[in-house]
């Protein structure tokens, strides 16, 4: 079995400035030729396979030895250009997002209702990057994120060259970051949560079925929400081309109170599953908990 998640990088502070350094220097590109050889000496590396494990046998069955190895390399090698392309945006401020015009507008008539607007995102794409530069509605943004020592790979706004907006919630702070949701929500701002990975107290977590096996979601989002009857909407952003992203929303509802408990709010999350399953088909390298999440 993998290990459990920790936050912390796999390179260290050193290498990731070496990447940066390329980017500054020589642009996207060089530092892909750098991360090609870089992916394959994490890839030939048991222990970082076995990370991917889980993930690559429920989604591709059981495939053989050098088929393993081939979508562990895919996977590592999409993780990696996804890490390098929001240095990208960081340092020279070179991206695309491709996101509909029918997108756009969904999400500002959601907006418009005044309760605010709940992403629910995962894991998977460029969801770093995409989240600092959908600023198409005018609107406080708060982020539902867990940062530790041990990360050393810098945020978009950390490079210097992009003014920080969005602003940040603990996860593990006093109940979660429940009331400061509820606080920014009732100022009709936008927080983005991530449904693929939980934290705390294991009575907020909801059991669903992903890729034909249990994992635990958090639950408390839709509990917000069925309380301040803020929209949600379920959005990834893929990665459809070197430093191109586009927005891929696969539902949106509002939530009915069904009361305090967690778990009575079932059905919602299982919505969300059923969209990361969605994507996690068309883009079977671009789901980046490389770890165990299921029970």
């Amino acid at each position: 079995m993998a290990d459990n998640w920790t936050g912390a990088s796999v390179a260290s502070s050193f290498k990731h400035k070496i990447f940066y350094f390329l980017i500054k220097t020589g642009g996207r590109y060089c530092a892909y030729l750098l991360l090609y050889f870089v992916v394959a000496s994490y890839a030939i590396v048991p222990k970082f396979r076995r990370k991917a494990y889980p993930y690559i046998e429920k989604r591709f069955g059981r495939p053989n030895f050098f088929s393993k190895f081939r979508h562990c390399y895919k996977l590592f090698l999409s993780f990696g250009k996804t890490l390098v392309d929001k240095a990208v945006f960081g340092i020279l401020g070179k991206i695309e997002i491709l996101s509909s015009q029918q997108d756009r507008d969904l999400c500002t008539d959601l907006y418009n209702q005044g309760k605010g607007l709940i992403f629910i995102t995962a894991h998977c794409g460029a969801w770093q990057s995409a989240m600092a530069a959908f600023d198409f509605i005018k609107a406080d943004k708060y982020v539902l994120y867990k940062r530790v020592k041990e990360d050393v790979d810098k945020q978009v706004y950390e490079h210097g060259n992009r003014k920080q907006n969005i602003k940040f919630i603990d996860p593990t702070g006093p109940y979660g970051g429940t009331v400061e949701m509820l606080s920014v929500l009732q100022k009709k701002s936008i927080v983005c949560v991530m449904g693929d990975r939980t934290f705390g107290s294991q009575k907020n977590e909801i059991s669903v079925n992903f890729l034909g096996h249990t994992i635990n979601v958090p639950g408390t989002i839709y509990r917000i929400a069925s309380i301040t009857q803020t929209p949600i909407v379920i959005v990834f952003f893929p990665t459809k081309s070197d430093g191109k992203f586009d927005s891929m929303i696969l539902d949106n509802f509002v939530v009915e109170d069904k009361g305090a408990k967690i778990t009575n709010y079932k059905e919602y999350a299982e919505k969300f599953v059923t969209a990361l399953e969605t994507f996690t088909k068309q883009y079977p390298y671009q789901f980046f908990n490389i770890y165990n999440i299921w029970n």
